[in-house]
């Protein structure tokens, strides 16, 4: 019994394409943001909601953080690690909230995804269409261990977040050092939870 249920869930995960994964969580993202803007209550509090509820579940928070700190990994202690996994998460939903405070009602259109030779890693077109503008992005996923697939970038008009995080943080690290780094991701995201 407990074979066959372990068979059938992965199954499950393994017939989830990186395509309907975009489409499903950015679905639920448009429809909750749709429904704040409706009921007059879309602030950047109830969009944070949103996307904590929504998006960072489906972010492999862990990768992306350990690929934000790069060489830097190895100087890092475990508990410490642990630290920056937080507050790293945290400024991913900073940096959506930021770009989806100015949401207006534009469609998000998933389009073809692309898988890698391993079958490991896809790269998912997404257009977001509105009355003037139409931009592209493309957000990137990895199968988990577990086999199904999560999200660790988003490239936006040729800007990958996870590229720019990575710079911005290998800076801070040269200037400031690992705790000083730290400290100042907690700082950044304490004023972005007090200024909704």
């Amino acid at each position: 019994m407990l074979l066959s249920l372990c068979i059938s869930s992965l199954a499950v995960a393994t017939t989830e394409t990186p395509e309907t994964k975009t489409k499903a969580v950015f679905g639920q993202i448009e429809s909750a943001l749709l429904t704040l803007k409706s009921n007059n209550q879309f602030t950047k509090s109830k969009v944070r909601n949103v996307l904590t509820q929504y998006l960072l579940p489906e972010v492999d928070v862990q990768y992306f953080s350990y690929k934000v700190i790069n060489q830097h990994l190895p100087k890092i202690s475990a508990e410490l690690r642990t630290e920056f996994v937080t507050e790293l998460s945290n400024q991913l939903i900073n940096t959506y909230t930021s770009l989806l405070s100015k949401y207006n009602g534009e469609s998000i259109t998933i389009g073809t995804g692309a898988l890698s030779k391993s079958g490991k890693m896809s790269m998912v077109n997404i257009t977001i269409t509105g009355e003037k503008k139409v931009n592209k992005a493309v957000v990137k996923l990895l199968m988990s261990k577990q086999g199904n697939w999560q999200f660790f970038d988003i490239i936006i008009e040729g800007i990958s977040l996870l590229d720019a995080k990575q710079k911005e943080i290998n800076s801070s690290f040269n200037k400031l050092g690992i705790e000083g780094t730290l400290l100042q991701l907690k700082s950044i995201n304490q004023r972005s939870l007090t200024s909704s």
